[in-house]
């Protein structure tokens, strides 16, 4: 089944909505195919932020959390840390800049991260507290990310130093700067 032929209001079986753009399995046992990930394009597509993800745990409070996350192109995340947990994340459509950075908004080291493992790496595992983002390269990039539950936003380092989420446009050309400065 194509994009095309997948209606957007049509949430494929054993999926329900949580907020918009995010999904849960319906518990057990979950298995991916490409009409899956067309359908979180689709929701990405029509979300304000471009990305949309499917949560394989089944609820926040999960112990460990899994979840298959599609990014458009435009998507922007700000700079970030986690403080108590680390994350993996592994590409599997995709390109994207990796950048690593310390408390005051130096990049550390940049490192292009691709689904075909001859291009790029193709994983990457976290440590807690290293700020990061990625900047996205292909229209979509979709990744598999794990980490450690249940999910507290406090949790989360926020770098003051980096447009927040609510400014894409801004949030882009901080990234493309970096880019030109590093090139």
């Amino acid at each position: 089944m194509t994009d095309i032929e997948h209606k957007s209001d049509e949430v494929p079986p054993g999926l329900s909505l949580a907020s918009p753009g995010v999904y849960y399995a319906s518990g057990g046992f979950a298995c991916v195919d490409g009409t899956i990930v067309s359908f979180l394009k689709i929701q990405a597509a029509l979300a304000p932020r471009r990305r949309a993800r499917l949560c394989l745990h089944t609820d926040p409070g999960a112990a460990q959390h899994d979840m298959l996350i599609v990014m458009h192109r435009s998507s922007y995340v700000a700079p970030h840390c986690h403080l108590s947990k680390s994350e993996s994340l592994a590409l599997i459509e995709g390109s994207c800049d990796l950048f690593l950075f310390d408390g005051s908004g130096q990049v550390l080291r940049t490192v292009l991260m691709a689904a075909d493992p001859q291009a790029g790496c193709f994983l990457y595992r976290m440590p807690q507290s290293l700020f990061h983002t990625l900047r996205f390269k292909t229209e979509w990039t979709v990744f598999i990310e794990s980490t450690i539950g249940p999910f507290d936003r406090r949790d989360t380092g926020v770098a003051t130093w980096a447009p927040p989420e609510t400014d894409p446009d801004a949030g882009h050309r901080y990234l493309d700067g970096l880019t030109a400065s590093r090139a």
